[in-house]
């Protein structure tokens, strides 16, 4: 087994801009359903680069937070991937995921373990994530609630290797009582992809309804 490589990527880096918009609404007593969609830009490549919906299904446990999830994902395939002769490659998953938090005073460290299954991949369709992320809640700010790091690493199962982190930092706005903008810097490098270096904009819109 290869430990994790911290900076993986090589090449140039490519910039992008990620996208998200998360909506969140109850549906019993400490569960609650998300819907999530996503696109992504780059300043090098065919865009989008990629085009997402998801649903997750959540439960609260006291520190604990458990769900599981489907995606499906639409990426424009690149010629030298093609052999159906299609211009967009679909990816469907399946994922399960656990979240403990840790808190005291005004800060938070949560560590978040994902585990991913590649419904339609001809091979490796089973893959990991552990991401650790630090808050620290920004009293006083009306418009401001945190401020966050966060560090994950990603592993695949037939490969036995550790083939990608990905880096966050930046805070969350506070637009309105149910909505909240997470804005952040991103630097995630990887090791069997192209770009193997990205630095992006993110932007999260987060609804919540309660």
């Amino acid at each position: 087994m290869v430990p994790p490589v911290v900076w993986a990527g090589t090449g140039e880096p490519d910039a992008q801009l990620w996208t998200e918009l998360d909506v969140t609404g109850p549906i019993a007593t400490n569960t609650t359903i998300t819907g999530i969609a996503k696109v992504r830009f780059s300043e090098s490549l065919t865009n989008p680069t990629l085009t997402s919906g998801e649903v997750n299904l959540n439960h609260r446990i006291g520190d604990w937070n458990l769900g599981i999830g489907y995606a499906h994902e639409l990426t424009p395939q690149r010629p030298e991937e093609n052999i159906d002769g299609k211009d967009v490659k679909v990816t469907q998953v399946v994922r399960v995921f656990g979240t403990y938090a840790w808190r005291w005073e005004r800060n938070t460290l949560s560590l978040r373990l994902r585990l991913d299954d590649t419904l339609n991949a001809s091979s490796n369709p089973y893959r990991a994530r552990v991401r650790l992320e630090y808050r620290w809640a920004t009293a006083g700010l009306s418009w401001m609630s945190y401020l966050f790091a966060s560090d994950e690493v990603f592993y695949e199962f037939q490969d036995q290797q550790w083939y990608r982190n990905r880096f966050r930092a930046g805070t969350n706005l506070v637009l309105t009582e149910r909505t909240d903008l997470q804005v952040f810097y991103q630097r995630q490098d990887s090791n069997n992809s192209t770009p193997g270096a990205i630095n992006a904009l993110g932007l999260t819109v987060d609804v919540t309804f309660k």
